[in-house]
């Protein structure tokens, strides 16, 4: 029997394999642009760890700015595509039991994010999380908020970008996380959540069709 986990893998394969990547931002995030400073303000270079990366942009731009990023990816096409469209020649190697590909201050961990081991990862000043955590299963929410702050050093903060809509017209992913499920998931070992933005964003056509025609897109600062 399949486990949510593998379901998950399934399903983003086949949305890689064929091509159904809308999902991808062909720029960085214009939340994460507008709120850096905040980020930077954890530390200036910092190590940020990027959960379900896949080929984002954001990568090599948060690198370009002088962090050191790591992101995990399970599907193998994703992890090749950054390279091959950011031009650079990655440099091979296994971290946690998991190949890995590094180049221009990117490296990117082909395995599950539940199952590359902690140690081998080390800890890290930030979180990234940009249409993450909306992917994941409801039923694995809470042991991927855990999952992340275990990888979080002492006076780390996570920048957190989800969205909400009328979840009854459409079943997801991308599923809805309103702010009151950030704080149900957040709350208990954080000090602080801080909303820094909601804008309306176009949705997809699916979702469009479901008549949700834009999705309420909110940054957090989460310490």
């Amino acid at each position: 029997m399949k486990t949510q986990i593998d379901s998950g893998r399934d399903f983003w394969a086949q949305k890689w394999n064929q091509g159904q990547t809308g999902f991808h931002e062909g720029a960085p995030n214009d939340l994460l642009v507008k709120h850096i400073a905040r980020i930077e303000a954890v530390k200036p270079h910092a190590r940020v760890l990027v959960p379900l990366s896949g080929k984002a942009i954001d990568l090599r731009w948060l690198a370009e700015r002088g962090h050191d990023v790591v992101g995990v990816e399970f599907v193998d096409k994703a992890v090749r595509a950054f390279f091959d469209e950011q031009k650079l020649e990655p440099v091979e190697s296994v971290i946690g039991g998991a190949p890995a590909l590094s180049a221009g201050g990117v490296t990117l961990v082909r395995g599950d994010f539940f199952e590359v081991a902690s140690e081998a990862l080390g800890q890290f000043d930030v979180v990234y999380d940009r249409a993450a955590l909306v992917a994941i299963d409801p039923l694995l929410r809470a042991r991927y908020v855990e999952t992340c702050r275990a990888r979080l050093a002492e006076g780390g903060a996570t920048f957190l970008v989800v969205f909400a809509y009328d979840q009854s017209r459409a079943p997801g992913p991308p599923f809805s996380i309103d702010p009151e499920l950030v704080r149900e998931l957040y709350a208990p070992r954080s000090v602080a959540i801080e909303a820094l933005e909601t804008r309306a964003t176009p949705t997809s056509t699916r979702l469009a069709e479901a008549g949700v025609p834009a999705l309420m897109e909110t940054a957090y600062l989460i310490r």
